[in-house]
């Protein structure tokens, strides 16, 4: 059975995620690996800190790879909200990588290797192909084209093409492929403070305060769907990766370890209700009207 972790850090958010990778038998890092991590940096507002990756989550985790390797680089691309750096820079996020002492790479100026999915070409970054360790920081958050943004959606930040956009007619089947084609060693989500409604950008705060991580994607996103009151049966590319033996969508075939995980379900509003429509309103001044 694949293994997930779950636990909560209400308290102490460090603690909680020592524990949660723990429980999965912690990072088998060699000293000589070169560590990726994705978080996600999406935009470079993230009012009530539900739009990118908490930072704590962040730090803890850089330091736990230190204590393991002497080579990490935190990675993200361009897209239709501008370049990596710019994102970096306005959100805090190269301070952080500064104060961290590690390096922020911009996966749109790599070498880069190309597929051919859904028509369109795919262009996968060299950094991510050849990572000897890729750990993957994503945010629990409902998105308008595919219900929810966990592991899996996360990589849609890898490939290089800045309006991304064009591709979302596409995107169950770009999201399956990536799944299946970058490794994803360590998958730590951020459940601290959540997105409903009408995400990735402009949703509504859910707090959970939860950790959640795994060594496989579709599981840890079928548990995360789970506790945000969804079937990841019926969620298009989660269904996808299961057809193609990527993971299980069942949790009650997965070792959850930690925390009852159905203690903590709250049930995300979907995007594009009515209640969600109308509560990102002061999201929607937040992120494209604020100083």
């Amino acid at each position: 059975m694949e293994r997930v972790s779950v636990v909560s850090c209400v308290t102490d958010v460090d603690e909680a995620i020592r524990s949660a990778v723990d429980l999965l038998g912690g990072m088998p890092i060699k000293s000589s690996d070169h560590v990726i991590i994705k978080p996600n940096i999406c935009n470079a507002k993230n009012p009530n800190g539900i739009v990118i990756t908490d930072f704590k989550v962040i730090k803890t985790v850089v330091g736990i790879v230190k204590e393991r390797a002497n080579e990490i680089t935190l990675v993200e691309s361009d897209n239709i909200s501008g370049s990596a750096e710019r994102r970096a820079s306005d959100s805090g996020f190269l301070d952080l990588c500064d104060e961290l002492d590690v390096g922020f790479f911009n996966l749109s100026h790599d070498d880069y290797e190309a597929y051919s999915v859904a028509g369109t070409e795919l262009r996968l970054p060299r950094t991510v192909l050849d990572a000897d360790y890729f750990i993957n920081l994503p945010k629990i958050k409902t998105c308008v084209r595919t219900q929810v943004t966990l592991g899996i959606k996360n990589l849609y930040g890898v490939f290089q093409r800045k309006n991304k956009g064009r591709l979302h007619r596409h995107i169950n089947k770009i999201l399956p492929f990536l799944a299946k084609t970058l490794r994803s060693d360590m998958i730590i989500v951020d459940g601290i403070n959540c997105m409903e409604g009408n995400g990735p950008v402009i949703g509504n705060p859910v707090c959970l305060n939860l950790i959640v991580a795994g060594n496989n994607l579709v599981s840890v996103d079928s548990v995360c769907s789970r506790i945000m009151g969804y079937d990841p049966a019926k969620i298009e590319h989660l269904a996808l990766c299961h057809d193609q033996g990527m993971g299980e969508l069942d949790v009650d075939k997965i070792e959850v370890l930690g925390d009852n995980w159905a203690e903590h379900v709250y049930r995300f509003e979907l995007p594009y209700s009515l209640k969600a429509s109308l509560k990102s309103l002061k999201a929607i001044q937040d992120i494209y009207f604020s100083n």
